[in-house]
């Protein structure tokens, strides 16, 4: 996977938005901390934060088969109560086979809804002069 970039100006909030290239994400950087330095900073902002991140994907944030399994377990303890011994008795291919499907499934659905996450995790950042673009690090 290509490297992507963010950048803040407190090194906390990376609202950014992903870059190619880190050059891109501090021309950017550079070009909204001056604008809005003045406009609402009075002239506070003096560093810009640039980082490496990992873009989330949808497969990151989908079950897998032990939590569907475990709620189907629930679900029959409160319908059959202890008559209810191993059910699902499932195997490991099974449940490989059912996190596959899983994951297919909310592929499609994702994908049809246009669902895509906008966040990211933001890695160790590096400190620039807001005006001339030198790092500090």
């Amino acid at each position: 996977m290509a490297k992507s970039w963010c950048y803040s100006f407190d090194n906390e909030q990376f609202r950014s938005g992903t870059f190619a290239t880190r050059k891109a994400a501090l021309q950017d950087a550079q070009k909204e901390g001056l604008a809005i330095n003045k406009e609402k900073y009075n002239n506070k902002i003096e560093w810009i934060y640039i980082s490496e991140c990992k873009p989330a994907v949808n497969k990151d944030m989908y079950p897998d088969a032990d939590i569907i399994i475990e709620h189907m377990e629930c679900q029959a303890e409160d319908i059959g109560g202890e008559y209810t011994n191993e059910y699902p008795d499932v195997t490991t291919e099974q449940k490989d086979e059912l996190t596959d499907q899983l994951h297919e499934l909310l592929d499609r659905w994702s994908n049809k809804h246009n669902i895509t996450p906008t966040f990211y995790t933001v890695f160790k950042s590096n400190k620039y002069d807001l005006k001339t673009l030198k790092s500090m690090s």
